[in-house]
């Protein structure tokens, strides 16, 4: 019984301690939950750096762009053939950002020039010296040193080392468009001389180019614009390629106004001819990238150099496929020529039209009312102007064959200055800037010449600072000709001569006439040229040759020898021809005949 109320008190015990065990545990947890409850009342859950802001943008909306007639595909650069140019421009220029796309040139032996069937006077005994009895007194009116080495201080030879050291560095500052009636392709228009009356509408050039800025303008839809111009460099087109750079300014300033993002390209094409001018005929196609610069695109067209002739297709093809435009750009080319569209690639209209509509790209043609260069503009969405003011070749030849009345030639004359005849030493800068060349004076030395050959002399002075100046590699040379009653005088001095030595041989002794054409083929005969150089042969006359004489073979004759001939002389076909044909300059001589005699 007792044991039994012990386990009784046990059990009590033990549930006694249970309950305020669980009570105990209660009260803490309450407490706790107390706690906690008041701690995160009186704090924020986040402190107040740790509070994300949050402010609103507003995500521009992309300008819808209008999709290219054809899809645009990655444009694939094509390799230049040319290993090596034939001349580095740098080296000569260096501001000139071009290298010319040429082919090497290596120096190969040329046969002697002979022209069989050309006809002399066969009554005459002809006398073609060395000019060995008449070099002695030029040899005695010079030191021993200077006779002996002709190159040496001389104004009129580039000497050996690195070009453009020995002359001074700055750019000529030549107004070459500037310069009067000269003709584009470097000839002097006859008709200019005669009469001052344009053939075509005189359309001022600034107006044209701010006309099409404007409508260039009118399809940028406020984007970018990428405009290149691709520029004929062919002989007649040197007042048009100044105009460009000198009217440029009118475009920029639409652009300026119009707040449009522009950058402006170039492309100049014509053709050359390797092996020393024998070699078959190849196209010369430069490209300047796109470029913000004005100045320097500016000088860059001012820089272009003249050569013989163009193939516009092919230089719109090449210009698409290397010019890098932007992707988000309109693009615009502004072909500008004189010249109907050639290729020597076996391209058409069609392909050139075909692959800038592919690219959606706008051509522009600043050229003839001929159907393929309107047909150019409005299939690819471009415009079409006339080009300003500038005469096609074949009109000029018009004018040069046309016949005018012996009053009005015998007039032209007598007014002509001798300061026309700077117009020969400017074409012959725009001719050869960047190429050797090899300058030949003939000279008539007849009797006619004696008051004459002193004014001449003043202006050649001028030539020479002008030469020198524009860096040309020019090396002097003269052909001094002469006749009587019965000998045919040719005294040839090769190249190089000094400016004194050439002043001295013209200053020699003047006789009693003289035979121009025989004078062409057996002087050039005797002439030792270098084989890596052009040459420029300028006759320097006051009467045209005797109406018997045949000159076809003659003019043939120096068309077969590359030669570019220019003229300092009087009315005559060939005169006026030789120039037409060679690419050279026709000025008139003052007081000059219309009529060769013996007895002026």
């Amino acid at each position: 019984m007792r044991y039994k109320t012990m386990n009784n008190n046990r059990r009590t015990i033990k549930s006694f301690t249970r309950s305020a065990l669980l009570i105990s545990m209660g009260l803490h947890a309450l407490f706790l939950i107390s706690l906690f409850y008041y701690i995160v009342s009186n704090e924020s859950i986040l402190p107040v750096k740790d509070k994300i802001a949050v402010s609103l943008s507003e995500v521009p909306r992309s300008l819808s762009q209008k999709t290219p007639i054809k899809p645009i595909t990655r444009q694939l650069k094509t390799k230049h053939e040319a290993t090596k140019p034939l001349a580095i421009v740098e080296s000569i220029n260096p501001h000139n950002a071009f290298n010319a796309d040429l082919a090497p040139t290596t120096p190969i032996i040329t046969e002697q020039p002979r022209l069989e069937d050309t006809k002399t006077s066969p009554d005459v005994n002809v006398n073609v010296s060395t000019a060995l009895n008449q070099i002695r007194p030029v040899e005695n009116g010079l030191s021993t040193v200077e006779a002996a080495e002709p190159t040496l201080g001389s104004l009129g030879t580039k000497r050996s080392g690195t070009q453009g050291v020995h002359r001074a560095t700055t750019r000529s500052t030549l107004n070459i468009a500037g310069s009067t009636g000269v003709g584009s392709d470097g000839a002097t228009k006859i008709g200019d001389v005669l009469e001052n009356k344009p053939l075509l509408p005189n359309i001022k050039f600034s107006d044209v180019i701010r006309t099409l800025a404007n409508q260039i303008v009118g399809t940028s839809e406020g984007g970018p614009i990428d405009v290149v111009f691709v520029i004929d460099s062919s002989g007649s087109m040197g007042d048009n390629i100044l105009n460009v750079a000198k009217h440029l300014v009118n475009m920029i300033d639409v652009y300026e106004s119009s707040d449009i993002d522009y950058t402006l390209g170039l492309s100049q094409f014509s053709t050359y001819r390797a092996n020393n001018h024998k070699g078959p005929t190849k196209n010369a196609i430069q490209i300047l990238p796109l470029t913000k610069d004005m100045k320097v695109y500016k000088r860059e067209i001012r820089d272009i150099i003249i050569r013989e002739d163009e193939n516009a297709l092919d230089a719109i093809v090449k210009t698409v496929n290397e010019m890098r435009f932007r992707a988000t750009s309109k693009k615009h080319l502004i072909v500008v020529t004189d010249e109907p569209f050639t290729s020597i690639e076996g391209r058409t209209l069609k392909d050139a039209i075909d692959i800038c509509r592919e690219f959606g790209i706008y051509v522009n043609v600043l050229g003839l009312p001929e159907k393929e260069h309107q047909e150019l503009a409005s299939e690819t969405n471009g415009k079409w102007h006339k080009i300003p003011g500038e005469r096609n070749p074949q009109l000029i030849a018009q004018e040069r064959s046309t016949a005018s009345t012996s009053n009005t030639k015998d007039n032209a004359l007598k007014k002509a200055k001798w300061e026309g005849v700077q117009r020969v030493g400017l074409g012959l800068i725009q001719n050869t800037r960047n190429e050797p060349v090899d300058i030949i004076l003939f000279i008539d030395g007849s009797k006619s010449m004696e008051d004459k050959l002193p004014h001449f002399l003043k202006q050649f002075d001028v030539w020479v600072r002008d030469w020198d100046n524009a860096l040309l590699n020019y090396q002097l040379g003269v052909v001094r000709f002469s006749s009587n009653d019965s000998d045919n005088t040719v005294d040839v001095f090769n190249p190089p001569q000094s400016l004194v030595q050439v002043r001295q041989i013209i200053e020699l002794p003047c006789q009693d006439d003289e035979s121009l054409l025989h004078a062409i083929v057996n002087g050039y005969n005797q002439l030792e040229l270098r084989h890596e150089a052009k040459t420029h042969l300028i006759l320097v006359t006051d009467e045209p040759i005797k109406q018997t004489s045949k000159y076809t073979d003659v003019i043939q004759f120096l068309e077969k020898k590359h030669v570019v001939v220019s003229v300092v002389g009087t009315f005559d076909d060939f005169q006026e021809k030789v120039t037409l044909k060679t690419g050279g300059v026709w000025v008139p001589i003052p007081e000059g005949h219309l009529v060769n005699d013996v007895n002026w």
